[in-house]
């Protein structure tokens, strides 16, 4: 989505929403969207500083971290953004960033677009294992099979050699 900024002198609204497939989220397509995105908030501009406040509402499906099976992430995270145009932060040789400034992006002066902001949000919001349920077995590391599914009996046949010295460890 493109916000033009022509127009937009004290403020305005803005809504968008973001099919399944309109926004690629990974170059793996390991997390992908699943139901529309949905994007709403409110656009203000300031002399060269933009803001932007908002809130995104979204459904991912990622693989289970154990059984790789897919699950379903529904997501809202509020948006809080300031955009500055990037010839301003140029004229100046150094610049310190102050707490305030880590939510500052850099825009063309012209109009700001949202798509990396929201597929930002997105991944972020993810978290860092997703898991199907918190009891999954995930799958067996020497034949391959579902535990959740089915049982096998592959970790009681085999036993890792780094592990052989300890049988002989008495207490």
């Amino acid at each position: 989505m493109r916000i033009e900024l022509d127009n937009l002198e004290n403020g305005g609204e803005f809504a968008h929403i973001y099919q399944p497939g309109d926004l690629t989220l990974d170059n793996e397509n390991e997390i992908k969207l699943i139901a529309p995105a949905e994007i709403r908030g409110r656009i203000r501009r300031k002399e060269d500083e933009v803001a932007l406040q908002g809130h995104l509402s979204a459904t991912v499906e990622a693989a289970c971290a154990r059984c790789l099976k897919p699950v379903a992430l529904p997501m809202a995270a509020q948006l809080s953004e300031r955009f500055v145009q990037a010839v301003s932060w140029r004229s100046e040789e150094q610049h310190e960033l102050s707490e305030e400034d880590l939510d500052l992006a850099i825009f063309n002066g012209e109009a700001i677009e949202l798509d990396d902001l929201v597929r930002e949000e997105i991944l972020l919001a993810i978290p860092a294992q997703v898991l199907c349920s918190e009891n999954c077995k995930g799958l067996c590391p020497v034949c391959g099979l579902d535990r959740n599914v089915n049982k096998c009996d592959c970790e009681s046949r085999q036993i890792d050699s780094r592990w052989n010295a300890l049988k002989d460890l008495r207490f």
